[in-house]
């Protein structure tokens, strides 16, 4: 799916942020949200996961929750992604704010209602954020 990004899309993320998910909220095929487990309120609450890579083919740059279409990215040449600089959990809003908006975002994966990446790590996974009670308006498996 990530294949046909056209400028920026999204995903759910699996095993992230103390949940076993998290994701844009779509309603009528546009973010209007997100379903985090921290930080909710931040302009793109979505997570990087550490996964960085660029394809030519055809030319989706890939965050694990996000990709950035290559056009967009030589279309704003001073877009920056600040290692250093942006405050913890913020670097991903900082680069996308550069380059688009929420209302321009394409969810993916189903409208966002399916988990196709996971946050992986070589250690026990950690649920401790997620909710006692389903909170989430639809149910996916992870």
């Amino acid at each position: 799916q990530m294949r046909t990004t056209r400028k920026v899309s999204v995903w759910p993320v699996g095993l992230v942020g103390g949940r076993r998910y998290e994701r844009p909220v779509v309603e009528n095929g546009k973010v209007v949200g997100w379903y985090t487990g921290w930080r909710a309120d931040r302009p793109f609450a979505i997570d990087m996961a550490g996964k960085f890579f660029l394809t030519f083919f055809p030319t989706p740059l890939s965050l694990q929750g996000f990709a950035v279409s290559l056009q967009v990215i030589l279309s704003h040449p001073k877009a920056v992604f600040k290692r250093r600089g942006s405050q913890p959990g913020m670097q991903e809003s900082d680069f996308l704010k550069q380059i688009t908006t929420v209302e321009e975002l394409e969810p993916k994966a189903n409208n966002c209602t399916k988990v196709l990446v996971w946050h992986t790590r070589t250690e026990k996974v950690n649920l401790a954020n997620e909710p006692k009670y389903h909170l989430d308006t639809v149910s996916i498996e992870v």
